[in-house]
């Protein structure tokens, strides 16, 4: 944001006095808030935003942000009312409507032009905009709208125009330039008693100066007082041929009035002049054409091509000595009702009328002291009932405003006197090449010259309780000085980092509840004696790690500090068990002290007085300390970013059933998810206090804390994912006044592919995958194990088959082997049939031959015995039936079979078929059989027969099959 700050102070070419002190003023250019030449009225909402009527249109500042809103004709703007809900209504050229939050929280006209008369229609500027009760008026110079319950009534003047229309105090009055001014009243316009005493002359306002008691001011720089129906004229007034378009009324007991020549003009309502504010003290232009007063008693001008901010209720002022050339102030000094002040050209003093108060507010003009220019004034000290000013030329007292040297010649920095008790009789001074004595001899002090020591530029000297002195150099160190008995010489001893000190630069010695201390770098040290190094101090600790370079303490115990750019105070407080400081700062003078020539005057908790670029500043501490407006945030406006920016609030929340400004359930705006990233714009509308105001903020939803405090009024958030989101905001000032917080809760809408159908879809498309993939896996797994029980089919088959295999090549085996057991079997039984066959035949033969022997007498006995033996061998031969039985047995009932299926068979063929069976040949059956070859053969053929066999089937085969 570009603000020009001007703190041109200087006398005023008026008769009387300004004051001392002149309140900082802000100028805002136009090309800062984009409008037009000339502001024409200015109004505040109960937010604390302020309102333009401004050549371009509406202009709106909220203490971090301008906009410019125009009428829909692009016409000049002239005047605004605001309502108690905040609606602004406003009246331009040929258009009048208002405005109030629309879409978006954003800030729309609305015309109510079309209301008015269709023969009314068409008129020239809206001058004046005011309410009374629910009706809004608005004045054309021809013709006054009251617009009530959405219908536009039109008054008429009686002759000529309206000149004038303003409220005050719950009265409506208009200037009739044929009927004077008049009062609505019972719906009509009716003249006051002495209205017409006002023919002639143009009201510029009309305000309260008092119970039941108004001041009417005009154009030309009259006043009128107006008690009950009666105006009289307030004379003995030193009022000038000035043009004063407009009025404000600052408290109950002054007000301003612009002027086109002479700036603004502060006054009482006793109508004594307190104060000027023009280019001299800071205003871009005298051409003022609007002024008005905010809540906190800052007063806005609009000029010529600027709007600028007069911090008047500010505790904080700044004296200008010089009225030609701004000057750099060094140092203040109150002494015999008179207010001194040394600079970068020499010393100046200013009369006070009164040391009681805020002298800043004293009436008087500064003067230089006489024979103090051509150099640089350093500094000023009473002793002894005179005061001495360090200059570049060396040391004077000054008396009846006047230098008079005392030890002219080297340039000196500062006083060191060696005793606390009056009169003083030896000061030390420190000098840009050493250090000099100056001792009282009756009649004044005198010089005795330079000590003899280690030259250097001595600016700090400090005296401990021993007497030594300490005195310290930026860029070198700490000096501990002993001065000699004679008080002409003296010896140092040099103290670096080697010595405790966190540097050996930037190092500086005060004195602070009678304790000599080191402000550093990095904190506030002092001497331990006992070891001779620097420590930190302990009773100082509130500055442990804070670089320090200048430290006053005033009569309540506070330490006046600079830091960096910083001027800061560390309030002392004190109870029964310790002391104990806290640390705050001075926002509003940041960059106006002086770096490395920091001077602070506490005369009194009213008067603080600092050196500073521009003369000096005066700080009234203990009305700013009672400061206690409590700050308030505004959130000014949401961009949401994407391929396009989406504005997403405008800054203007609707009331809500507790009347506050606050964010609507209706108003939670739901974004689509292409808009990831958002930029937040907040202020808080303390206009006084710009500087002086922190931010802290939160995005519920994304972030657990709350950010550390900043002066930034803008906040990124980028890539946020898809959710509902609360961004929290709140201010504090410098006295750690907090805000209300301010939400404003938005929800990022997820893609179309994550949105709630989305994902019902995907619901269900993944529990119909799921479905299909336990299908698939269900069928698979199927086809596995139909593969598998397949597969073990086959494998039990197979390994059945190689069971069977096994077990039918064991049967085989077992076959083969029992096959080779029956066969051989069969052949023994074969054999021994055979055998008995032919034992059989043996013994027959035998018996024939026995018989023949029995026949023979001789032998009969013997022979007897011989046959029955024989018989009994021969009855062994019926074993045959045992033979087929066990044959049976053995050949599966082979010869049961045939018997039974073909019962033509003879025992002897079923014996042939037996050995056919067992593979005999027919030699061999026929030796077991007792018969020829040929006779088997007979055999066979006839078995073939009985047995069917057709020609070519082999015998041995069908018994084999059987």
């Amino acid at each position: 944001m570009y603000i020009t700050i001007l703190l041109a102070f200087g006398s005023v070419h008026v008769s009387a006095q300004n004051t001392l002190g002149i309140p900082l003023i802000i100028n805002y250019n136009k090309s800062l808030y984009k409008g037009g030449l000339r502001t024409w009225d200015i109004k505040q909402d109960s937010r604390g935003i302020m309102y333009f009527a401004n050549d371009e249109g509406l202009v709106t500042y909220n203490g971090g942000f301008w906009k410019l809103y125009p009428l829909p004709n692009k016409t000049i703007l002239r005047s605004i009312y605001i309502d108690k809900n905040d609606r602004v209504y406003v009246g331009g050229q040929d258009e009048i409507g208002y405005f109030e939050p629309g879409a978006n929280n954003v800030l729309r006209y609305t015309s109510v032009k079309s209301m008015i008369p269709q023969q009314y229609r068409n008129f020239s500027d809206i001058w004046n905009t005011v309410a009374l009760g629910e009706s809004i008026f608005f004045r054309a110079s021809d013709r006054i709208f009251m617009l009530v319950n959405n219908r536009i009534e039109v008054f008429l003047p009686t002759k000529g125009e309206w000149l004038f229309m303003g409220e005050a105090g719950g009265r409506l009055l208009a200037m009739d330039q044929h009927a004077g001014l008049l009062e609505y009243k019972r719906n009509k316009w009716l003249p006051l008693v002495n209205g017409s005493s006002l023919k002639g002359r143009v009201p510029a306002d009309f305000f309260e100066s008092g119970e039941d008691k108004f001041i009417i001011a005009t154009i030309d720089n009259n006043l009128f007082s107006l008690q009950n129906d009666s105006i009289s004229h307030i004379d003995n007034i030193p009022r000038g041929d000035l043009y004063t378009p407009s009025f404000a009324r600052i408290s109950d007991s002054e007000y301003v009035k612009s002027t086109s020549t002479q700036g603004c003009i502060i006054q009482d309502f006793q109508h004594h002049f307190i104060q000027r504010i023009s280019v001299k003290e800071g205003l871009k232009n005298n051409n003022v054409t609007s002024v008005f007063v905010d809540r906190e008693k800052n007063i806005w001008v609009g000029v010529d091509n600027s709007i600028s901010l007069v911090n008047y209720n500010s505790p904080i002022k700044f004296l200008s000595p010089d009225t030609v050339n701004n000057v750099i102030g060094y140092s203040s000094l109150i002494f015999k009702d008179n207010l001194y002040i040394s600079s970068s050209n020499g010393a100046f003093v200013a009369p006070l009328s009164s040391l009681k108060g805020d002298l800043s507010l004293v009436k008087s003009r500064f003067s230089l002291v006489k024979n103090s220019d051509d150099g640089e004034g350093w500094q000023l000290e009473e002793m002894n009932q005179e005061i001495f000013l360090a200059h570049n030329k060396g040391v004077f007292v000054i008396r009846n405003n006047q230098a008079v040297p005392v030890a002219a010649g080297a340039g000196c920095w500062t006083f060191l006197p060696t005793s606390s008790v009056y009169p003083v009789t030896d000061i030390v001074v420190g000098t840009y090449w050493g250090l000099d004595l100056l001792q009282y001899a009756g009649n004044g002090f005198h010089s005795r010259g330079a000590l003899k020591g280690r030259s250097d530029s001595y600016r700090f000297l400090v005296q401990d309780e021993t007497g030594g002195i300490w005195a310290s150099h930026p860029y070198r160190g700490i000096y501990q000085l002993q001065v000699s008995t004679d008080s002409m010489k003296f010896n140092t001893r040099l103290f670096t980092n080697a010595d405790g000190l966190p540097s050996t630069f930037n190092n500086y010695v005060f004195k602070i509840r009678n304790r000599i201390v080191f402000p550093t770098e990095s904190g506030v040290y002092e001497f331990d004696p006992a070891t001779a190094k620097f420590i930190p101090s302990k009773f100082l600790s509130v500055f442990d790690g804070l670089p320090v370079r200048y430290m006053k303490e005033d009569d309540k115990g506070n330490i006046w500090f600079c830091s960096g750019k910083k001027l800061g105070i560390a309030r002392f407080s004190a109870n029964d068990r310790q002391v104990t400081y806290t640390i705050s700062y001075f926002p509003e003078l940041e960059g106006y002290t002086l770096s490395n020539f920091d001077n602070v005057y506490p005369y009194n908790q009213q008067n603080i007085f600092i050196g500073s670029e521009n003369g000096s500043i005066h700080i009234n501490y203990e009305k700013y300390a009672e400061q206690k407006l409590q700050p308030t945030v505004l959130l000014n406006e949401i961009k949401a970013i994407g391929k396009e920016d989406s504005l997403v609030f405008g800054g203007f929340f609707l009331r809500d059933k507790k009347d506050a400004f606050s964010q609507q359930p209706q108003e939670v705006v739901s974004l689509s998810s292409v808009f990831s990233s958002f930029h937040f714009e907040f202020s808080s509308p303390i206009y006084g206090r710009p500087n002086n105001i922190e931010y802290s903020y939160r995005l519920e939803g994304y972030e657990r804390e709350w950010s550390a405090w900043t002066s930034k009024k803008e906040k990124d958030y980028t890539n946020l994912p898809a959710g509902k989101y609360t961004f929290n905001l709140k201010a504090r000032d410098n006295l750690n006044h907090e805000s209300a917080t301010v939400q404003y809760t938005f929800t990022i809408m997820p893609p179309w592919y994550m949105s709630v159908w989305a994902k019902a879809v995907y619901f269900l498309v993944l529990c119909l995958l799921f479905y299909l993939l336990n299908e698939w896996h269900r069928r698979k797994l199927l086809q596995q194990q139909k593969k598998f029980d397949e597969k073990q089919k086959q494998l039990e088959y197979i390994h059945q088959l190689e069971l069977e295999k096994n077990e039918k090549e064991i049967i085989k085996l077992q076959n083969e082997k029992l096959a080779s057991e029956v066969a051989l079997k069969n052949k023994e039984l074969a054999s021994t049939s055979m055998q008995l066959e032919g034992n059989a035949n043996t013994f027959h033969k035998l018996r024939e031959e026995v018989i023949k022997l029995d026949n023979n007498p001789n032998n009969k006995s013997d022979i007897k015995s011989i046959i029955s033996l024989l018989k009994e061998v021969e009855d062994n031969n019926a074993n045959w039936d045992k033979f087929a039985v066990h044959f049976d047995e053995a050949n599966d009932n082979l010869l049961k079979k045939l018997k039974k299926d073909y019962p033509k068979l003879s025992q002897s063929e079923l014996k042939i078929c037996a050995y056919l069976y067992l593979n005999f040949s027919s030699k061999q059956i026929s030796q077991l059989s007792n018969i020829t070859v040929r006779g088997v053969e007979i055999h066979r053929y006839r078995i073939r027969k009985k047995l069917g066999l057709q020609t070519g089937e082999s015998l041995n085969s069908f018994l084999g099959n059987l």
